[in-house]
């Protein structure tokens, strides 16, 4: 079987973040049958967001071409190797401990049992370098706030030395903990020089992202059954196709805001046609049928939406009258209705009484005498037509008896006086409908039954008819007169809200045409850059996905299940890889994780993390691995061994393991390995011992 190369080749993987696959995206689009919008989006996606904007708004965007072919430069670095790995107070770790390396390709297995402290090494140089363990994240609080070293009271601090391609002497960083979170650590690098510099000016951030040279056991079963889009981005950032997924996404995302600007009208039509239908003013209903048309002018319901005036000047004359209408309140209507109830009271109690018939005496005579007064030379009675009845004498009879009569009468007449004003105080309250009040409306109904109630004689029935109809009649008044103030405020009663709703919608019909129009290239240019996409991917990935079915075929021993291909699938947050197997020789496309063991899994996770430790670019020469071997069967473990020999020809390879299995098989096997055992006491002291070189 054929070993695995070096590296995977420079024109098979990419180095760069976006360059080199921009240029090969503009050599392939100088050969495409695009037309020039089409390639204006192309170029436009690979220069960033604001191009994409600014076509998507119909500006013209110059100089974009030129600004593509000059990509940023990225920091190089020389290849680095692990030289030695200095602890003190951290987890496991007390006193000063210290682990040695051969600056070089190799592989080294620390091996020892759990608790010994090899977990501590290895996240030790890991927090070293990026200030965090990825385990850490998924931790409780307690856990995290426990990790310091109980047998050490002096200061934790983590120091590693890396041996970089061209210097004379190691690079060492060196991380100290000043306070009680795992995150206080501050580092800083001592040169080969001896100059002492900020740990970020060694710029490896970015690369300590993309490689991935430390990897725990936790971390190797994330990489197949974590969240897909971070194998994803790793992969691709690894192939330096990072800037080309960057450009698809751009362009996708502009396609979807262009489609979306084109339906929006369409979607909002029925809304807006309802709302005019349900309206009353004819300009509503001119529109209504001009947006139910088969064919929509635009034009014409511009016009429509820009005429402001009021639909119906003598309305809004009725609408001033209503808002200036004085409307009773309710503390005087309930005093009309109090004083109608207590002179009836009254009058009941007069009726029939000695007052009451005097008060009609004095009555007919106080009459009599005035038809005397004003006719003194009739002397025949007017009502029984007696003869000579009416003169001098009669008179002064009739002003003594009602002086006689008066005294009595007194009480009856002033019951009688009371009803009579409170009759006049309910008339006052029951005035006429005014003439300008339109009588079908809501108050003008109302009105009418409120004003009937003059009609009404009897002082009680009176009373009840201004109590009841009388809330009706000054909730429909107040109604009335607060609505008529509104409307007078918007002086196209209701309109001007309807006709900024039509203008809103004739600016995104008018935003949807040329949506449309900008949309047809574009999506032209999404079509063509997608498939092109996809291909730079698998020329790409090929080389990648083949270390990684070679590692896969080393791992997987007597297992009928082989490792068919690596796709990088999807975009947006639907990417993916994809991982297709076949079990006993039937394919199942991209769903590997369904018919894996947990033993697989890791031989599949190491088959792809495997093979990017041998990317060109990569400034690590090293990768390390906390337990690996977890959940392998004694022959997935024999396999790994020899794929870490095969890979520690070319690359620094650090296992930390518990499990013996694997050393025994370096040794059976007689691959070349350092194999070291690691103690620790229970004070915390940790030691290793001296390498053993096994193989040749």
């Amino acid at each position: 079987m054929a070993s695995i190369p070096a590296t995977v080749s420079d024109e098979d993987a990419g180095q760069d973040d976006g360059g080199e696959s921009a240029q090969e995206v503009m050599e392939r689009l100088a050969d495409s049958v695009l037309g020039a919008t089409a390639r204006q989006w192309v170029l436009a996606a690979l220069h960033g967001d604001d191009a994409v904007a600014a076509l998507a708004r119909g500006e013209t965007v110059d100089g974009i071409a030129e600004d593509v072919r000059t990509p940023p430069p990225r920091p190089q670095f020389g290849r680095g190797y692990l030289g030695r790995i200095e602890v003190q107070g951290f987890r496991g770790i007390g006193r000063p401990a210290v682990l040695d390396f051969p600056p070089g390709p190799g592989l080294t297995v620390i091996v020892g049992r759990n608790g010994s402290g090899k977990s501590s090494f290895a996240e030790a140089a890991q927090a070293a370098l990026t200030g965090r363990n990825p385990r850490w994240d998924a931790m409780p609080a307690a856990w995290r706030d426990g990790w310091r070293n109980l047998h050490f009271d002096d200061s934790t601090e983590v120091s590693v030395d890396l041996h970089m391609d061209g210097d004379v002497g190691p690079t060492r960083v060196t991380r100290v903990w000043t306070g009680d979170s795992v995150r206080s650590a501050r580092g800083e690098v001592v040169s080969p020089s001896g100059m002492t510099a900020p740990l970020r000016s060694l710029g490896l951030d970015p690369e300590l992202a993309r490689y991935r040279p430390f990897l725990s056991y936790d971390e190797l079963g994330r990489t197949v059954t974590g969240r897909a889009v971070e194998l994803y981005d790793t992969i691709t950032a690894l192939l330096g196709l990072t800037g080309l997924a960057e450009a698809e996404r751009r362009l996708a995302k502009a396609c979807d805001r262009l489609a979306k600007l084109r339906d929006r009208p369409g979607r909002d039509l029925s809304y807006l046609v309802s709302r005019f239908k349900g309206a009353t003013d004819p300009r509503a209903e001119r529109a209504a049928e001009l947006l139910t048309a088969e064919s929509i002018d635009l034009e014409r319901l511009a016009v429509i939406a820009a005429d402001d005036g009021p639909a119906d000047p003598a309305r809004q004359l009725v609408m001033r009258r209503l808002r200036r209408m004085s409307v009773p309140e309710r503390s005087l209507m309930g005093d009309v209705v109090n004083e109608l109830r207590g002179a009836a009271m009254e009058l009941a109690m007069a009726a029939g009484t000695k007052g009451d018939r005097a008060r009609g005496v004095v009555t007919l005579l106080r009459q009599a005498l005035e038809h005397h007064q004003r006719h003194p030379q009739e002397s025949d009675c007017p009502t029984c037509h007696a003869e000579g009845v009416l003169g001098a004498d009669w008179a002064q009879r009739a002003r003594a008896e009602i002086a006689r009569l008066d005294p009595v009468a007194a009480s009856a007449a002033a019951a009688y006086e009371r009803a009579e004003e409170a009759r006049d105080k309910a008339r006052f309250l029951l005035a006429p409908m005014p003439s300008w009040l339109p009588v079908d409306s809501e108050l003008g109904q109302v009105w009418a039954q409120w004003e009937a109630g003059a009609k009404i004689s009897d002082l009680g029935e009176l009373a009840d008819h201004i109590e009841t109809v009388g809330r009706r009649f000054r909730s429909a008044a107040t109604t009335a007169r607060r609505n008529a103030g509104e409307r007078l405020d918007d002086p196209t009663d209701g309109w001007a809200a309807l006709a900024e709703q039509l203008a809103a919608w004739i600016d995104d019909a008018r935003s949807a045409t040329r949506a449309h129009e900008t949309l047809i290239p574009a999506e032209q240019a999404l079509d063509w850059l997608t498939g092109l996409a996809g291909e730079i991917r698998n020329e790409r990935l090929r080389p990648l996905a083949a270390q990684a079915e070679h590692v896969w075929q080393r791992l997987r021993q007597e297992r009928h299940i082989d490792l068919e291909r690596l796709r990088l699938v999807g975009r947006g947050m639907q990417r993916r890889m994809a991982v297709d197997v076949a079990v006993d020789g039937v394919d199942n496309e991209g769903n590997a994780p369904g018919l894996l063991s947990q033993g697989e899994f890791q031989a599949l996770a190491l088959s792809v993390c495997l093979p990017r430790t041998l990317i060109p670019g990569n400034p690590f020469g090293f990768l390390v691995l906390d337990d690996p071997v977890q959940a392998m069967d004694t022959e997935t473990v024999e396999g790994l061994s020899a794929v870490l020999a095969e890979v520690g020809r070319h690359r620094q390879i650090i296992v930390f393991t518990h499990d013996t299995r694997l050393p025994d098989a370096l040794i059976r096997l007689g691959l070349p390995a350092a194999i070291r055992t690691i103690h620790r006491d229970a004070t915390s002291n940790v030691w290793v011992d001296a390498p053993g070189q096994y193989g040749g």
